[in-house]
């Protein structure tokens, strides 16, 4: 992922790919196109076990610094060379992590992270997503509850418990993650109020 947008165009934004990283300093690398929408501000990349990527591209604001509507979820074939945005509408202005369920086989199961922006459409859009169609269809867990959810950790242990993290409301988890709506609780032991992600010892 390389973040860049100027004078109304991606140019090196985007997403490189190499078939020969093993060469090191003399690798080639090529820059794909882009999604729909998107304005090289690429953020999380996924390869599924079928081949095909599913990444999310992050919140850009313009000069005026309004956010544009060029972030969201979408999805690369490489046989084709092209891609599909499967975004939620409120992943428009700000879209975080994506996180594929661990739980299911078929990867079909995908949770996203979305912070709310602020001066008009992308008020109130914080909060946490889930598709179990690879992004046809999407319900937002959450509610208001959050205003801005970067990621969420399954427990590798525990497939009914995940952790989810957020900007200013410190750490979250919940037990009942095969609910339709999970309900979630403040983690009081951890008195930080922006967690990043978390991770599991193996």
């Amino acid at each position: 992922s390389v973040i860049h947008y100027g004078g109304g165009a991606a140019s090196q934004g985007g997403i490189w790919m190499t078939n020969n990283a093993n060469l090191l300093a003399t690798s080639t690398w090529t820059q794909l196109p882009a999604p729909p929408r998107t304005e090289g501000h690429p953020s999380c990349i996924t390869v599924l076990n079928d081949g095909s990527m599913v990444c999310t591209y992050s919140g850009r604001r313009n000069s005026s610094g309004t956010f544009t509507a060029s972030s969201g979820v979408f999805i690369y074939n490489p046989a084709s060379n092209s891609w599909t945005d499967v975004s939620h509408t409120g992943m428009y202005y700000w879209t975080k992590d994506i996180v594929i369920d661990p739980n299911d086989a078929t990867q079909n199961t995908w949770y996203v992270g979305v912070f709310s922006g602020w001066g008009g459409p992308p008020n109130g859009l914080g909060g946490l997503y889930k598709t179990t169609n690879r992004g046809t269809n999407w319900t937002k867990l959450t509610g208001s509850q959050f205003d801005r959810v970067t990621s969420i950790t399954f427990n590798p242990g525990n497939t009914m418990q995940a952790f989810l993290t957020t900007e200013t409301q410190g750490l979250w988890h919940s037990t009942n993650m095969k609910a339709a709506t999970p309900a979630w609780a403040l983690v009081d032991s951890y008195p930080i109020r922006q967690p990043e992600r978390v991770y599991f010892n193996a």
